[in-house]
């Protein structure tokens, strides 16, 4: 991948562009294939040392960049497009408010290097970054607090408390352990307090064996 690199850099294509977008100059590359797009962006974002946004037409094209360009070794993510429903259903998903939650909350802690999404997901309302961050609630090993209290917020914040954690988006009290799976985490999560202090905290990687115990 190195030598990949090697070549484009040197490329006089590539340093034109280059040049342009450490200018904040508007540029294009046209003819490009998927592969080589997702060359060239990686290229800048390494040598400018630039996060990016990147807008594509369908959904595809962005999953297929996103899995380039990680490959590549930059830390990619999709932003999907909002699912709207306009009747009541039984056992609505909130697969994708979860992941757009996911990228939003990656984006305000800085913990990227690549969004992709198709413009009309990037057009979708969303909540400001400040209302995100004041949504966060930071749990330390040491650290006093309510679990009653930590509940309340889960629940303002759209968690559903359930009898065990089965899938994102939901938590679950039982005495002092509070399991929770957060939508930009790949496992559930476990706090256990002692009284009102976290006593430890840990992912939960098998969470079924665990749960039924």
């Amino acid at each position: 991948m190195d030598n990949l690199s090697d070549i484009i850099y040197r490329l006089p294509e590539y340093k034109s562009l280059e040049k342009a977008v450490s200018e904040n100059r508007s540029s294009a590359a046209t003819g490009l294939t998927g592969i080589h797009k997702a060359n060239v962006i990686t290229a800048l974002c390494r040598r400018l040392s630039k996060k990016a946004l990147v807008l594509v037409g369908e959904e595809q094209e962005a999953v297929a960049l996103m899995s380039d360009t990680s490959a590549m070794g930059l830390n990619a993510l999709f932003y999907p497009i909002r699912d709207f429903s306009f009747r009541e259903m039984t056992g609505k998903s909130r697969e994708y408010e979860h992941k757009r939650l996911m990228v939003l909350s990656n984006v305000l802690k800085g913990n990227y290097d690549v969004v992709f999404a198709t413009i009309d997901a990037a057009a979708q309302f969303t909540m400001p970054p400040e209302t995100l961050k004041r949504s966060s609630y930071t749990l330390k090993v040491g650290a006093k607090a309510e679990i009653s209290e930590i509940a309340a917020v889960l629940q303002a914040s759209g968690y559903e408390r359930y009898e065990q954690v089965e899938g994102e988006g939901q938590y679950a009290v039982r005495g002092g352990i509070l399991d929770l799976f957060m939508p930009d985490e790949k496992a559930p999560f476990r706090v256990e307090f002692w009284d009102d202090e976290v006593f430890i905290n840990l992912f939960i990687d098998v969470f079924w064996s665990i749960f039924g115990n």
